[in-house]
């Protein structure tokens, strides 16, 4: 009996090789996502890079999107976020941190825990975060839903997410991230007026009140992964 054509049987973007496409394990709405119907380029690519030097306009784009919470997760933010937390675990646990006058490795393992725990954290505060600015929209004469407050900081949260791989440097690293962080926030301070239709001279207002709120958020989960990462430790080194 001869079933529903698989998604592998579809027909692949000019440019990509059938048999590399046949093999890629990506479901078809994902594909769709990331390889478009049209050009070479990942859609996804083209979504960071114009984000990150067309904002203005890519907002625009992104304001007049149909897109559920599930797309926004499996095609951009499960695969952003994660750059962040490769890079410091590759960091931590095969480079090294220099700590006086030496370097120290976190244990692959302990690694491994505390960047799961981190990553799954990571991911349900982007939702709290969307789930926050949404409530607060009302004292900000805003209007709009927590998915298009999910948008806003998925697509904002671009910069610092890229700005991970910085992780990775020594020293100067942190210039990077600290460039990634202050220009997503320039991003955010872009997309909210459109996408939560907040009168301009309430935008200031109501980023630092969700700034504030969302910083607590991520301080919280920062505790929780070091407490678990350090339990881990301990466990290991009772055990061994």
């Amino acid at each position: 009996m001869k079933g529903p054509p698989s998604a592998a049987r579809a027909e692949p973007p000019p440019g990509l090789e059938p048999a590399l496409w046949s093999h890629l394990p990506l479901r078809p709405g994902l594909r769709k996502f990331l390889f478009g119907r049209t050009g070479t380029a990942p859609k996804l690519m083209n979504r960071v890079t114009n984000i990150l030097t067309k904002p203005k306009e890519e907002w625009q784009v992104i304001d007049g999107e149909s897109t559920s919470v599930a797309s926004l997760y499996s095609g951009y933010i499960v695969i952003l976020a994660a750059i962040p937390i490769v890079a410091s675990l590759i960091k931590m646990s095969l480079i090294g941190t220099s700590a006086l006058f030496t370097t120290v490795h976190v244990g692959i393992v302990r690694g491994l825990i505390g960047a799961i725990v981190g990553y799954v954290l990571s991911l349900g505060g982007v939702y709290l975060a969307a789930f926050v600015i949404e409530k607060l929209a009302p004292s900000f004469q805003s209007q709009g839903n927590t998915l298009q407050a999910l948008k806003l900081v998925a697509y904002a949260y671009t910069a610092a997410w890229v700005a991970g791989v910085f992780n990775l440097l020594p020293m100067i690293g942190i210039l990077g991230i600290l460039a990634g962080g202050i220009y997503s926030i320039y991003l955010f301070y872009l997309g909210l007026p459109l996408l939560m239709r907040t009168p301009q001279d309430k935008v200031v207002a109501y980023m630092i009140v969700a700034a504030v709120i969302i910083f607590v958020i991520y301080i919280v989960i920062g505790l929780v992964v070091s407490g678990i990462t350090a339990a881990s430790y301990v466990g290991s080194r009772v055990i061994g």
